[in-house]
């Protein structure tokens, strides 16, 4: 589904990938393990095109999109769904229409959506939150929200850049159960995390693979080895 070949970045003289070769498989469940500053959230954007390699090339779907091909770009990013580290939420919105903003990005307009968007805010336990604005929310609600808006238009794959961050124990669960939800139902899964038990805990439950990004390269690892990311 998305495939690194040879790909590299750097911002200016700083080096964070260099040589970075793998593949994403279409239904697979990720985690992108590594300390803080290693590349991760650079990893994902150059996921979902908001970055392009310096060298190498990134495929989606076997082939590579150039970002000035406009269409090409918009179709991806309804294809790939992505749960910032911060939300980025306009404060004026309500959750609701927050959630609802890709829908009007897309030109598909929310006229006769009502029932699906409440039942979508049911999913993340904040249908009775819909009215509430950003700054009313707590860190566990607007990453719940930011979810539901990653999935709104039903993409194939979806990127969480720490989605536990700002979440207790019980929410990060909460989070995370929601994510594995999603993979059961098919989709593909990549989540940038630093909580090695997090990584444990999931990867006994279903089929997951831990990715350890460090000195700009990426490798597979056994979740037990996730600590020393």
């Amino acid at each position: 589904m998305i495939e690194f070949e040879q790909v590299g970045f750097s911002y200016g003289a700083r080096t964070v990938l260099s040589d970075v070769t793998l593949a994403l498989e279409p239904g697979s469940l990720s985690f992108l393990a590594g300390r803080s500053g290693a590349g991760k959230t650079t990893f994902l954007r150059l996921c979902h095109l908001d970055l392009a390699p310096d060298r190498g090339v990134v495929r989606f779907w076997g082939r590579s999109i150039s970002p000035r091909d406009r269409d090409g770009v918009a179709d991806l990013r309804k294809a790939i769904g992505v749960v910032p580290q911060d939300p980025g939420f306009l404060e004026h919105l309500t959750l609701l229409e927050n959630v609802a903003l890709p829908l009007r990005v897309a030109g598909l307009g929310v006229a006769g959506r009502s029932e699906d968007l409440r039942a979508l805010l049911d999913w993340v336990d904040l249908a009775d939150r819909a009215d509430a604005f950003p700054a009313e929310l707590s860190g566990g609600e607007r990453q719940r929200a930011a979810l539901a808006r990653a999935v709104i238009l039903s993409p194939e794959a979806i990127l969480a850049d720490e989605p536990t961050g700002a979440a207790d124990r019980d929410m990060a669960a909460r989070l995370i159960g929601l994510l594995v939800e999603l993979n059961r139902m098919g989709k593909t899964v990549l989540v940038a995390t630093h909580d090695p038990d997090l990584m444990r805990a999931v990867a006994g439950r279903v089929e997951a693979r831990v990715l350890r990004l460090e000195g700009g390269r990426v490798a597979a690892i056994e979740p037990a080895e996730a600590g020393a990311a």
